[in-house]
Protein backbone atom coordinates (compact mmCIF):
# COMPACT_ATOMS: atom_id res chain seq x y z
CA UNK A 1 0.00 0.00 0.00
CA UNK A 2 1.35 3.43 -0.92
CA UNK A 3 0.12 6.72 0.47
CA UNK A 4 1.03 9.91 -1.39
CA UNK A 5 0.86 13.30 0.21
CA UNK A 6 1.50 16.70 -1.32
CA UNK A 7 3.53 18.69 1.17
CA UNK A 8 4.15 22.38 0.60
CA UNK A 9 7.24 22.57 2.82
CA UNK A 10 9.05 20.39 0.32
CA UNK A 11 7.93 22.58 -2.61
CA UNK A 12 10.62 25.04 -1.60
CA UNK A 13 13.23 22.38 -2.31
CA UNK A 14 11.48 21.10 -5.49
CA UNK A 15 10.00 18.01 -3.81
CA UNK A 16 6.30 17.82 -4.59
CA UNK A 17 5.23 14.50 -3.10
CA UNK A 18 6.06 12.44 -0.05
CA UNK A 19 5.41 8.74 -0.72
CA UNK A 20 4.95 6.29 2.12
CA UNK A 21 5.00 2.52 1.65
CA UNK A 22 3.60 0.17 4.29
CA UNK A 23 3.94 -3.54 4.93
CA UNK A 24 0.89 -5.78 5.42
CA UNK A 25 0.89 -5.11 9.18
CA UNK A 26 0.60 -1.37 8.59
CA UNK A 27 4.18 -0.48 9.51
CA UNK A 28 5.82 2.26 7.49
CA UNK A 29 8.74 0.70 5.61
CA UNK A 30 9.65 3.42 3.08
CA UNK A 31 9.39 7.20 3.05
CA UNK A 32 10.45 8.86 -0.20
CA UNK A 33 10.58 12.46 -1.33
CA UNK A 34 9.63 12.54 -5.00
CA UNK A 35 10.43 15.45 -7.26
CA UNK A 36 7.82 16.01 -9.97
CA UNK A 37 9.15 19.36 -11.17
CA UNK A 38 12.82 18.66 -11.90
CA UNK A 39 14.45 16.82 -14.80
CA UNK A 40 16.30 14.55 -12.41
CA UNK A 41 16.05 14.41 -8.60
CA UNK A 42 19.85 14.24 -8.51
CA UNK A 43 19.95 17.73 -10.06
CA UNK A 44 21.26 16.66 -13.47
CA UNK A 45 19.90 17.84 -16.80
CA UNK A 46 18.24 15.26 -19.04
CA UNK A 47 20.74 13.38 -21.19
CA UNK A 48 20.63 12.42 -24.83
CA UNK A 49 19.84 8.65 -25.02
CA UNK A 50 22.82 8.13 -27.32
CA UNK A 51 25.25 9.53 -24.74
CA UNK A 52 24.01 7.76 -21.58
CA UNK A 53 26.79 5.87 -19.81
CA UNK A 54 26.65 3.47 -16.84
CA UNK A 55 27.68 6.28 -14.46
CA UNK A 56 24.50 8.20 -15.41
CA UNK A 57 22.21 5.46 -14.12
CA UNK A 58 20.58 5.79 -10.72
CA UNK A 59 21.35 2.84 -8.46
CA UNK A 60 18.19 1.36 -6.94
CA UNK A 61 18.09 2.03 -3.20
CA UNK A 62 16.39 -1.30 -2.60
CA UNK A 63 18.16 -3.59 -5.09
CA UNK A 64 21.92 -3.39 -5.56
CA UNK A 65 21.77 -5.23 -8.92
CA UNK A 66 19.40 -2.78 -10.67
CA UNK A 67 20.03 0.72 -11.98
CA UNK A 68 17.87 2.97 -14.14
CA UNK A 69 17.70 6.38 -15.79
CA UNK A 70 15.98 8.86 -15.57
CA UNK A 71 13.57 9.29 -12.68
CA UNK A 72 11.38 11.21 -13.25
CA UNK A 73 10.97 9.99 -16.81
CA UNK A 74 9.49 11.97 -19.69
CA UNK A 75 9.65 9.50 -22.59
CA UNK A 76 11.84 6.42 -22.11
CA UNK A 77 13.13 4.64 -19.00
CA UNK A 78 16.43 2.79 -19.37
CA UNK A 79 16.93 -0.13 -16.97
CA UNK A 80 20.06 -2.22 -16.41
CA UNK A 81 20.28 -5.29 -14.16
CA UNK A 82 22.58 -8.19 -13.35
CA UNK A 83 21.46 -11.70 -14.19
CA UNK A 84 22.59 -14.48 -11.86
CA UNK A 85 23.22 -18.05 -12.95
CA UNK A 86 19.88 -19.75 -13.42
CA UNK A 87 17.94 -16.57 -12.64
CA UNK A 88 17.33 -13.90 -15.25
CA UNK A 89 14.77 -11.20 -15.96
CA UNK A 90 12.08 -12.63 -18.27
CA UNK A 91 9.86 -9.57 -18.57
CA UNK A 92 9.04 -6.14 -17.17
CA UNK A 93 5.54 -4.96 -16.26
CA UNK A 94 4.42 -1.38 -15.75
CA UNK A 95 1.44 -0.73 -13.49
CA UNK A 96 -0.14 2.47 -12.25
CA UNK A 97 0.34 3.22 -8.56
CA UNK A 98 -3.21 1.89 -8.02
CA UNK A 99 -2.18 -1.46 -9.54
CA UNK A 100 -3.78 -1.12 -12.97
CA UNK A 101 -1.78 -2.94 -15.69
CA UNK A 102 -0.35 -0.51 -18.24
CA UNK A 103 2.15 -2.40 -20.44
CA UNK A 104 4.92 -4.99 -20.50
CA UNK A 105 8.23 -5.72 -22.18
CA UNK A 106 8.73 -9.42 -23.00
CA UNK A 107 11.53 -11.81 -24.01
CA UNK A 108 14.34 -10.35 -21.92
CA UNK A 109 16.00 -13.55 -20.68
CA UNK A 110 19.06 -13.13 -22.93
CA UNK A 111 19.83 -9.52 -22.07
CA UNK A 112 20.67 -7.36 -19.05
CA UNK A 113 18.93 -4.13 -20.08
CA UNK A 114 15.72 -2.77 -21.53
CA UNK A 115 14.09 0.46 -22.63
CA UNK A 116 10.54 1.01 -21.39
CA UNK A 117 8.48 3.62 -23.20
CA UNK A 118 6.46 6.03 -21.04
CA UNK A 119 5.33 8.02 -24.07
CA UNK A 120 1.61 8.62 -24.04
CA UNK A 121 1.25 7.74 -20.34
CA UNK A 122 -0.27 10.21 -17.91
CA UNK A 123 1.89 12.00 -15.37
CA UNK A 124 2.07 10.16 -12.07
CA UNK A 125 3.83 7.38 -10.22
CA UNK A 126 4.22 3.91 -11.72
CA UNK A 127 5.47 0.57 -10.43
CA UNK A 128 7.96 -1.01 -12.82
CA UNK A 129 8.24 -4.71 -11.94
CA UNK A 130 11.10 -6.91 -13.11
CA UNK A 131 9.85 -10.52 -13.30
CA UNK A 132 12.56 -13.17 -12.91
CA UNK A 133 12.70 -16.73 -14.21
CA UNK A 134 12.58 -18.13 -10.65
CA UNK A 135 9.35 -16.23 -9.86
CA UNK A 136 11.08 -13.40 -7.98
CA UNK A 137 9.75 -9.86 -8.49
CA UNK A 138 11.58 -6.58 -7.96
CA UNK A 139 9.60 -3.33 -8.05
CA UNK A 140 10.90 0.15 -8.87
CA UNK A 141 8.82 3.30 -8.28
CA UNK A 142 9.13 5.64 -11.26
CA UNK A 143 7.65 9.09 -11.69
CA UNK A 144 6.27 10.03 -15.12
CA UNK A 145 6.61 13.75 -15.71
Amino acid sequence: MVLLLGYSAFSQSQYDVVAFDYDTAGNQVVRELICLTCDDPMGRAALNPDTITPKDFIKSTEYNDISFYPNPVKEDLYIHWSNNQGNSVNSIEVNSISGQYVQSVQKLSKTDNATVSFRGLSEGIYNVTLLYSNGEKKVLKVVKK
